[in-house]
């Protein structure tokens, strides 16, 4: 794909770094996807590389070795996961930073390199959430939809990748749960959070929160259709603190300059 450098052809591309007067060559960094669940594929592919970085460090003056990120996290379990006795009955459970560690360090201790790691999904992940408002309950045909009011610009990767985010109503339902498609306001077919979704009664006004929104949310987020960007909370334990205000209209436009012809 378009990433990276052949493992064939890495050791060449070092070799011209070096005679480069602009390049200082600090380390060798691999990636080998997202949203792993499981050890294997890491230990798999430090095995792989470690030949190649064994050859560069003998000939260049080699810092550190990246194993890059990829660290899945638990999206179809968000709350439950956040407690010790999930992930003790759970044997089907994303990768845990103990299973993780244990797995890596061994492969890892033979380089003989300072490691750098990046697991920024796994720490903030399940750290943030999306929170919204159903504005409206659509029935047509069949289909039910709950429209709510954030989009795909708010969160793209429903729309982006088909992802899953768990939704949560802030208010609790003992109705029976039926499926729901929840959409955003934006005009566009692919704008949903959820599609054939078991949800409890929903009714108008109701608070939902859209989970594991901490990574990759607000930084791909966009003003798509003329939508402000939505505000920004951090909570610790009791405390709450605007840390990003929300975007007005006129900051849209806030930058566009007429040209005098």
């Amino acid at each position: 794909n378009k990433f990276g450098v052949p493992l064939d052809r890495a050791a060449a591309v070092y070799k011209r770094a070096a005679k480069m007067s602009n390049i200082i060559i600090r380390g060798i960094q691999m990636h080998i996807g997202s949203q792993i669940t499981e050890a294997a594929p890491f230990v798999a592919a430090i095995e792989a590389i470690a030949p190649l970085v064994g050859e560069l460090k003998s000939r260049h003056a080699l810092e550190f070795f990246s194993v890059g990120g990829g660290l899945g996290i638990a999206y179809e379990s968000s709350i439950a996961s956040g407690r010790a006795e999930w992930w003790a009955a759970n044997r089907s459970h994303p990768l845990s930073i103990r299973d993780y560690a244990n797995a890596i360090v061994s492969p890892l201790k033979k380089i003989g390199l300072r490691i750098l790691l990046e697991p920024g999904r796994l720490l903030v992940g399940n750290g943030g959430v999306l929170l919204t408002r159903v504005r409206y309950i659509k029935e047509s045909g069949h289909k039910k939809f709950a429209i709510v009011d954030a989009g795909m610009n708010d969160l793209i990767r429903p729309a982006l990748y088909g992802s899953y985010h768990e939704i949560v109503p802030l208010k609790e339902s003992h109705g029976s749960s039926t499926k729901i498609d929840v959409v955003g306001p934006v005009c566009e077919s692919g704008d949903f959070l959820a599609q054939e979704r078991e949800m409890p009664p929903l009714q108008a006004g109701d608070l939902m929160a859209i989970m594991s929104a901490g990574a990759y949310g607000f930084v791909m987020a966009s003003t798509y259709n003329s939508r402000p960007l939505p505000a920004e909370v951090l909570v610790r334990g009791d405390k709450v603190a605007l840390v990003r205000e929300r975007q007005e209209l006129d900051d849209l436009t806030r930058g566009e300059v007429d040209p005098e012809w």
